[in-house]
């Protein structure tokens, strides 16, 4: 099985548990477990993407490095908003 099919079906099960996660309890909220979720697979499906079908296997270590180090910085960024607005949100009325 070549590396591209391995990368796709890691790539269909990554969805699979975002859709799950993503589904939310009865009041329509996912909460901090089912948003950390879903941008942890985010994350690496974005990561593996990079890596795989858009050849950044080839680049330098310090370019692969950034991205990665990029991608997790802006997912935890994203996940802080999402935990931290409503007390940021309390604070600013």
């Amino acid at each position: 099985m070549t590396i591209l099919t391995r990368t796709w079906m890691l790539l269909m099960l990554l969805t699979a548990v975002s859709m799950w996660a993503g589904h939310g309890d009865s009041a329509g909220g996912l909460g901090p477990l089912g948003i950390g979720l879903v941008l942890a697979a985010a994350t690496v499906k974005a990561d593996r993407i990079l890596t795989h079908y858009l050849d950044l296997h080839r680049a330098d270590g310090g370019w692969r490095v950034s991205f990665r180090i990029l991608l997790t910085l802006l997912g935890m960024a994203l996940f802080g908003i999402y935990v931290f607005y409503p007390m940021i949100g309390a604070a600013l009325r």
